[in-house]
């Protein structure tokens, strides 16, 4: 039970520190969006592997909440440093990983 709790927790910081990365290239047409392209392709990548693996593990409630929860925290977090939200879901995404 409490692992379940806890790899959904796993699951929703990956998501929601990656999404504001995710999402630069499809609603803003800044220059420094081009120039941070590395930190967006890992952050692409991590957010992409998470929803994978939210979506393919877990039923449709948990499913449903996990993602819930995940935009609901990126809204929160403000992405001031970009290079550490993704790492530290790239993190929690292997962690996540590590405990399946």
């Amino acid at each position: 039970m409490w692992m379940n709790v806890f790899t959904c927790l796993l699951l929703i910081a990956a998501l929601a520190l990656s999404l504001r990365r995710f999402m630069v290239p499809y609603v803003r047409g800044e220059p420094e969006a081009e120039a941070t392209s590395p930190v967006t392709m890992v952050a692409s990548a991590v957010f992409l592997a998470a929803l994978a693996l939210t979506v393919t593990d877990t039923d449709i409630a948990r499913a449903a909440l996990t993602l819930a929860g995940g935009v609901l925290l990126a809204l929160l977090l403000d992405g001031a440093t970009p290079w550490l939200m993704v790492t530290l879901s790239a993190v929690c995404l292997l962690v996540y990983l590590g405990l399946r």
